[in-house]
């Protein structure tokens, strides 16, 4: 995985490895172009080298299978159907955010309506890797515009994400650093589990096992009528900047 997926406090939020044998059928299922590896291999080796970059897989020569990018569920859905992705193929036909970020009032209000919004582009990004609608509502400097640059390379490499949708809850008041010229708002993230399918094979699965650290700050900004996501902290390190 990329350095940009491991800056993403969101993502690593309580998040912790998990074996994926559950998913190496679904996955191997694609694996139509791997070449030597069926040939050379044991149905058996062939999992341990699709899931493994370590040492054992290091003593073996036999290649790993690149698996080939499906359709969710194994088949074409029909126009309209939303269909989640899952180990054969990303999600289909996912409702399409609004085109463009709206002017919503500098209030507590406006602020949860712009989060609405973000989130639907947000998630959309998630399971399609089309991340142009979710880039509108945050900064460039904020950890999801990261994010969101590793969600795009992940997809055009013809990888895909299964799981991993997000839900925020509000924990507290809007709050302005009038020398930052930033407001800040607590917010709790709930999620469960999220897996990363790549092209060359590799799965990363995590899951939410500690909830302890799911709750932190949002930064925003505000001008012209637009609300901007700039970024995220937590309580201690907004405490550690005093």
């Amino acid at each position: 995985m990329t350095s940009t997926l491991l800056t993403r406090r969101a993502l690593l939020s309580g998040g912790t490895l998990m074996g994926l044998s559950a998913l190496l059928a679904a996955c191997g299922q694609q694996a139509n172009n791997e070449a030597a590896t069926t040939a050379s291999a044991a149905p058996s080796e062939t999992a341990s080298a699709v899931a493994s970059d370590s040492a054992s897989a290091s003593a073996s020569t036999t290649p790993k299978p690149v698996v080939t990018r499906g359709y969710s569920g194994n088949s074409k859905a029909p126009d309209g159907e939303y269909r989640k992705a899952d180990g054969y193929g990303p999600a289909q036909n996912v409702p399409l955010p609004k085109a463009e970020p709206q002017q919503y009032p500098e209030t507590t209000q406006g602020l949860y309506r712009m989060m609405k919004d973000w989130l639907v582009s947000h998630n959309y990004a998630i399971q399609t890797g089309d991340c142009s609608y979710a880039f509108k509502y945050v900064t460039e400097e904020s950890e999801e515009y990261g994010f969101y640059q590793f969600i795009e390379d992940l997809y055009q490499n013809g990888g895909w994400t299964v799981d991993g949708l997000d839900s925020y809850q509000p924990e507290g008041p809007l709050l302005y650093d009038e020398d930052k010229k930033k407001y800040r708002m607590l917010h709790r993230r709930f999620w469960s589990t999220v897996m990363y399918v790549e092209s060359n094979g590799h799965l990363d699965m995590q899951a939410n096992t500690d909830t302890s650290d799911d709750t932190f700050y949002f930064l925003f900004t505000y001008s012209d009528g637009y609300w901007k996501i700039a970024g995220s902290k937590t309580e201690e390190e907004l405490q550690n900047e005093k």
